[in-house]
């Protein structure tokens, strides 16, 4: 076989998948503490805060945002029930993850994790 055949050979088979367009979807989360704490990492699929109200737990929300291709459905593991974005407690010194799986109407699947982390007080 000559070095064309194999160039159109190879064109033929890794084309398709080269431009088929990326997962681009992002999981977002963003926290809500109390007046006088900080937050970090709002926006990214890790946030986190603290503040010194020495509650149990405050209030945030995450979001699947960039969504560039048609959704057949999304199925939540962990974090939101149902949707594209749901509130959340967070609860302080303990795990809050979020998976979800993205379901497209060309077959892909894209899956999405994350977590927020709240200490308060000492």
């Amino acid at each position: 076989m000559n070095i064309k055949k194999l160039l159109i050979i190879f064109s033929l088979l890794v084309g398709p998948v080269v431009t088929q367009p990326a997962f681009s979807a992002d999981l977002e989360c963003t926290i809500y503490v109390k007046s006088g704490g900080f937050e970090f990492g709002n926006g990214t699929n890790f946030c986190g805060g603290f503040d010194f109200s020495f509650g149990s737990s405050t209030s945030g929300n995450w979001e699947i945002t960039n969504i560039t291709k048609s959704i057949d459905y999304v199925n939540w593991i962990e974090g939101c029930s149902s949707g594209l974005s749901c509130s959340v407690t967070v609860r302080a010194y303990a795990s809050n993850p979020a998976e979800v799986y993205i379901h497209y109407t060309d077959g892909s699947i894209e899956y999405l994790t994350g977590s927020m982390t709240y200490e308060t007080g000492y």
